[in-house]
């Protein structure tokens, strides 16, 4: 196994949540995250919607080898015409815009010796949960944007995948109250811990010949 030791990987949305854990693990197998958020304590503050916001982030980083698109917008449920378009607009600039500005940067960072990028989505890209259409089209806006990255970046060395986590109990996942384990063919609730391993196999030199794929983490609810 070749792991990700020495690796300098960008992970944005890592204050909290998923991106926070990530970071963690990261440090623990030896790589060097770059911990990008809009909130403090991390290692570059930005608003990844913000295209001057991220080229300060990627040209203060410097080289790197990885970037994990973890920063979302997750909001409470409501009806889809109840949905305010402000609200839409601001989903869409951060989940699609702000991973799309992350990639194009990353990828430049890379050009020269490649790498890899992962995108973060979410399984109701592909149940077409109810409540949030706005965030679960953008996490499909997500996915389809990882294949065609993969196909253009490809011939640089770079690979592009997407993690589409099942429900995960994070800070920003409260508003969507509790979730019922029996859903989940393996019978509990994911952990953020449950996801890191396979962020670290795409970051990796293992998934040397793997890209333009979503790999599902959502413990067999949604087979894909």
């Amino acid at each position: 196994m070749i792991g990700v030791r020495g690796k300098r990987v960008v992970v944005t949305g890592a204050a909290r949540g998923i991106g926070a854990a990530l970071a963690a693990e990261l440090r623990s197998r030896g790589a060097v995250p770059i911990t990008v958020d809009v909130a403090e304590g991390v290692d570059a503050v930005c608003d990844v919607s913000d295209p001057d916001q991220v080229a300060g982030v990627f040209a203060d980083a410097g080289a790197i080898d990885g970037l994990v698109n973890c920063a979302a917008l997750l909001v409470g449920r409501r009806a889809y015409d109840e949905i305010d378009l402000d609200e839409w607009d601001r989903m869409f600039a951060v989940n699609v815009r702000g991973s799309f500005l992350c990639a194009r940067a990353a990828a430049a960072a890379l050009a020269d010796r490649g790498g890899s990028i992962v995108n973060v989505a979410s399984e109701t890209a592909v149940t077409g949960s109810h409540g949030f259409v706005h965030y679960v089209a953008s996490k499909g806006a997500v996915i389809a944007m990882t294949r065609a990255l993969a196909n253009e970046l490809g011939l640089g060395g770079i690979r592009v995948n997407c993690v589409a986590p099942g429900f995960t109990p994070t800070p920003g996942s409260g508003v969507l109250g509790a979730y019922d384990p029996s859903r989940t063919p393996l019978g509990r609730v994911m952990r953020p811990d449950d996801l890191l391993g396979t962020f670290c196999y795409l970051l990796s030199d293992d998934a040397a010949f793997v890209s333009g794929q979503t790999l599902l983490v959502n413990g067999g609810r949604v087979p894909h």
